[in-house]
């Protein structure tokens, strides 16, 4: 894993910063954008699509659709927001399983965290957090597979050397999606006021 950590004291800044960024992605990449509301991420996709070649005034917040499609100078930019996913067959409903395996575009994920367990193993997350009222800090995580799994997490079958390193299929990945849709995962021991310090602080906070 490597981390770049970058602040930005203005939207523009922050666009600079995911342009510079966008020129160095191959097609594939996919990208986690995480962070509050009025962090910066979609700000921070109009980068992306400036370095990409794509008209960054047709970017915007996907909130009648869960997804955007930009034409890119070589390839597609696709900008996904996550949170208005609830179920596997939302997602399934994007053709995210063929997205993947097409590796022919950019994708930027808002709210990463309600589709994690469909996520690939190599990304690049990106953290945007609130420093100050126009201060952001961006931290960009190159994230790669670690040590394979020996076994399918929704069915237990052997995984193949050179195949996922987590799930058998895109039915097993789709499988275990649901799961945590349906809430079928638990924490296994009581939640302490120390867990919840550390969480985002909301949908709240001013645009940037």
């Amino acid at each position: 894993m490597s981390v770049e950590v970058r602040r930005s004291s203005s939207p523009e800044e922050t666009e600079r910063i995911a342009a510079a960024l966008a020129m160095r992605l191959a097609p594939g990449t996919v990208l986690a954008l995480d962070g509050d509301l009025g962090a910066g991420k979609t700000c921070f996709v109009r980068g992306l699509a400036r370095g990409l070649g794509a008209d960054p005034d047709a970017v915007s917040s996907p909130t009648f659709v869960i997804e955007h499609r930009h034409a890119c100078d070589a390839g597609t930019l696709v900008h996904i927001d996550a949170y208005r996913i609830r179920s596997a067959e939302d997602l399934a409903s994007i053709g995210w399983e063929d997205l993947l395996a097409a590796g022919d575009a950019v994708v930027a994920v808002e709210w990463p965290s309600r589709i994690a367990a469909a996520l690939p193993d190599s990304r690049i997350e990106v953290r945007i957090r609130h420093l100050a009222e126009d201060v952001r800090e961006i931290e960009i995580e190159r994230v790669r597979p670690g040590e394979r799994l020996a076994a399918c997490r929704a069915c237990g079958t052997a995984l193949a050397p050179d195949g996922d390193a987590r799930f058998c299929s895109a039915r097993c990945r789709m499988a275990d999606l649901g799961r945590w849709f349906r809430g079928d995962y638990a924490v296994g021991r009581p939640i302490e006021e120390d867990d919840l310090t550390d969480g985002p602080s909301g949908r709240g906070g001013a645009a940037r």
